[in-house]
């Protein structure tokens, strides 16, 4: 595995997905009406991304994304490169959307992805932008089953998990080949649903294989329309793989839960993994102060070497008013930089 080199103590990382600009929803919209031309098209996604760079260069972080800006709420724009997939309609129409609406697709062939998912496409552009570390994110197996039926294709979601990870490191692969150094696969914390953990593990191994470059995994609770998919949000039954999993950083979600488990990762992490703690709440429409945010980090810290963490928020901002990422984010680095004077004096 591979980790950076000359990091602050105290390392801030976004998670993925940023704010998204109030224009961008209308540019969506003249999309699926087919009010826009290609270039069009691009121009708008190309400039939703410099601002995003620009912002979070701006609140300080010291390792960035793309904000996400070329995808569709995270993850659903991938199923449209997702060959042997066809959409079902919702059998509720009327209403929040929830969790009752889980399977969006069905397997109608063997899965496979001839262009790919689009990641050094991306990392390509972001990369123009801008010099700081930029972390590629993608859903794990997990992540892309969790909303696709079987079929008469495959057996189970367990099934149609293990038949993404060749995909998903073939994926990956290529944006590395392309030049991206920090992969992150994320992940809910309900693994175990269809996918036992042990299967787990080695579907998660199968899918950094022969990367070489760092490896973070997010684990989180769901951040759908800005509510939490799991009723009982513990890592409890999660942190005994942390040890098995080829992975260096691991981000787990705190804010949102009082800061609870923050002793997890130092009982049964690898002296070599790291962790990411998220300190901003995602959820909230409050914003922290650097003060709060400091209290969280100094929370971590009764139990982990602060040389073994990295600050960062509950999840991404996909489902936060830009405004208000953009805030959280200046409130993340300016609590940190709290802590970091504290540790240096």
């Amino acid at each position: 595995m591979y980790l950076y080199q000359n990091m602050p103590l105290l390392p801030t990382q976004v998670i993925g997905s940023y704010g998204t600009p109030g224009w961008l929803f209308v540019v969506r919209e003249a999309m699926k009406r087919g009010d826009m031309g290609s270039v069009d098209i691009r121009e708008a996604f190309d400039d939703a991304t410099n601002l995003a760079i620009m912002e979070q260069e701006e609140a300080g972080v010291d390792v960035i994304s793309d904000g996400e800006m070329r995808r569709f709420n995270f993850l659903v724009g991938f199923y449209d490169s997702i060959k042997g997939l066809e959409k079902i309609p919702w059998e509720r129409q009327l209403g929040y959307p929830g969790p009752d609406m889980i399977d969006a697709f069905r397997a109608i062939g063997e899965l496979s992805t001839p262009d790919g998912l689009g990641l050094p496409e991306e990392l390509a552009y972001a990369r123009k932008r801008t010099s700081k570390p930029l972390v590629t994110p993608l859903g794990g197996p997990v992540t892309f089953a969790f909303r696709i039926n079987p079929g008469r294709v495959y057996g189970s979601k367990n099934e149609i998990a293990w038949a993404l990870a060749p995909i998903i490191n073939a994926e990956l692969k290529r944006a590395v080949a392309a030049g991206a150094t920090h992969i992150q696969l994320d992940e809910p914390s309900a693994i175990d649903d269809f996918v036992p953990l042990p299967d787990f593990v080695e579907m998660f191994n199968r899918c950094v294989e022969g990367l070489g470059v760092t490896i973070g995994l997010h684990i989180c609770f769901g951040n759908f329309m800005g509510r939490p998919a799991v009723a009982h949000r513990t890592y409890e039954h999660i942190a005994p793989i942390f040890p098995d999993l080829d992975v260096d950083i691991i981000h787990l979600e705190f804010a949102n839960r009082g800061m609870w488990q923050t002793d997890l990762f130092s009982r049964y992490a690898r002296p070599d993994q790291y962790l990411a703690a998220g300190v901003i709440d995602v959820k909230a429409r409050a914003i922290e102060t650097p003060a709060i945010v400091a209290e969280r980090i100094r929370d971590v810290l009764k139990y982990n070497d602060p040389k073994r963490v990295w600050v960062s928020s509950d999840c991404g901002f996909s489902m936060t008013a830009r405004w208000v990422a953009r805030e959280k984010l200046k409130a993340m680095v300016a609590g940190t930089n709290l802590v970091r004077a504290e540790l240096n004096t």
